[in-house]
């Protein structure tokens, strides 16, 4: 995995507001940011900060299931994915190309669009098949569904399995 980034189709870097249909998108890339952070520095700070901000915002258990979800995403892209992928700070208000396609991937899981998951996987993994990160998607789906309940006020609620786009 790399820190730099990859321009936008039209040249221009999209913003997090451009990628992330809610909060819970927002919560779910900043803390795979901290998380492939941790990877590549090797410090465990990043992985703590990753905690801290879930868990400040969703309690202990909700947070720390969002994290360990983000986790088995970010260890499953590091095993399936061929060459670098690329990724900015936590904190920052730009999404690289790699970040943008595994928004749009965590979106088809959270509407459970599952062949849509195991295309876009293997896509984003660069190979024909990627089971293990179509897997981790399905398995954080739900978690980052129950973090956008409690992140969003009652009146701005979605239905279940509605698009998010």
């Amino acid at each position: 995995m790399s820190a730099s980034s990859i321009p936008s189709v039209t040249d221009r870097m999209l913003k997090v507001s451009e990628v992330c249909a809610d909060d819970a998108d927002v919560l779910a890339l900043s803390v795979a940011r901290f998380v492939a952070s941790g990877y590549m520095t090797s410090d465990v700070a990043c992985w703590d900060a990753a905690f801290d901000g879930a868990e400040r915002l969703l309690g202990a258990a909700e947070g720390g299931r969002l994290v360990s979800g983000m986790v088995g995403v970010l260890r499953a892209l590091r095993a399936e994915r061929s060459g670098d992928w690329q990724f900015m700070p936590a904190t920052c208000c730009r999404v690289t190309a790699n970040e943008c396609a595994l928004v749009a991937l965590i979106r088809r899981g959270r509407c459970r669009h599952w062949e849509a998951v195991r295309r876009e996987a293997a896509e984003l993994a660069g190979r024909p098949e990627a089971p293990r990160l179509a897997e981790a998607v399905r398995d954080a789906a739900e978690t980052i569904n129950a973090a956008a309940a409690r992140l969003q006020p009652a009146e701005a609620r979605r239905p279940r399995g509605t698009p998010l786009h």
